[in-house]
């Protein structure tokens, strides 16, 4: 997968695309580091552009940010699945543990948590 991060209006957006590949959650981890060192810091992941993914493998990425994330006590939201991500994600109840939305406007308006301030 390749990553295009940008950060504005005090978000922070990833914006995937391509396959994912073999080790993708190490090579994200290393990627995106640099990215999330705010505290209380605001995600949205794009995932529009994902081309064919390994289920477990996009798993080990989602979990991987979750993680980085909540450690900074900052939210994470998802948005723009493809209909195969957003099925997967449903039948196994992921969609439980991750937010997700249509797209990124109505990820960015949504409620978010402001665990920053504790």
């Amino acid at each position: 997968m390749k990553y295009h991060i940008v950060e504005e209006d005090g978000f922070c957006f990833i914006k995937v695309s391509g396959e994912t590949r073999k080790n993708e959650a190490v090579m994200a981890r290393g990627g995106l580091s640099p990215y999330l060192k705010e505290k209380g810091i605001k995600v949205i992941m794009d995932m529009e552009e994902l081309g064919k993914f390994e289920p477990i493998t996009l798993v080990g990425v989602l979990n991987g940010i979750r993680k980085e994330v909540n450690l900074l006590r900052g939210d994470l939201k998802l948005c723009s699945l493809n209909p195969k991500v957003l099925t997967y994600l449903k039948l196994n109840r992921l969609d439980e543990i991750f937010q997700v939305y249509e797209d990124r406007e109505m990820a960015k308006r949504s409620e978010w948590m402001d665990y920053g301030k504790r």
